[in-house]
């Protein structure tokens, strides 16, 4: 295998990474400005909507900002694990993201803002996969076990 396929691999992890924390931002700005909860006004006929962080204030900020604040702890822990050959940092990455995924998907059941939050967790999963398929490839590459090898795309 040539340098290339594992620069390809590692390309595609950072760019998903980078889409997945724009993604997380945008929970949070959809959260301020989308206008997702009618307000009863006691009046008959349409009732106004307003944003979420207008019709229940400040703390709503607080479940928005998730998806972002896992996505920066995501794209940290492969980051170190690149670059230090930390072993832990693989199964953590793959917590954070399944975790976040599967909270993305309750929330799109129980929480107006869930299904919002799905496309950071499919990102940061793919994220997580390119950096596992990089790290299996490089060992394979040396002739080494994948699981003694360090990760460094």
């Amino acid at each position: 295998m040539d340098a290339r396929h594992f620069t390809e691999h590692r390309w595609v992890g950072d760019i998903c990474a980078g889409w997945a924390l724009l993604s997380g931002l945008a929970v949070i700005v959809l959260a301020l400005l989308l206008p997702i909860e009618s307000v009863d006004t006691g009046r008959p006929g349409n009732q106004p909507n307003y944003s979420l962080y207008h019709a229940d204030g400040p703390a709503v900020l607080l479940p928005a900002a998730v998806p972002l604040l896992v996505a920066v702890l995501v794209s940290a822990v492969l980051y170190a694990g690149r670059r230090g050959g930390r072993r832990w940092a693989l199964p953590v990455a793959w917590v954070l993201s399944g975790a976040l995924l599967c909270a993305a998907v309750v929330g799109f059941v129980t929480f107006l803002i869930g299904i919002f939050v799905i496309p950071t967790g499919v990102l940061l999963i793919v994220a997580t996969h390119s950096a596992q398929s990089t790290k299996a490839d490089r060992a394979t590459a040396l002739g080494r076990p994948a699981g003694n090898a360090a990760y460094r795309p």
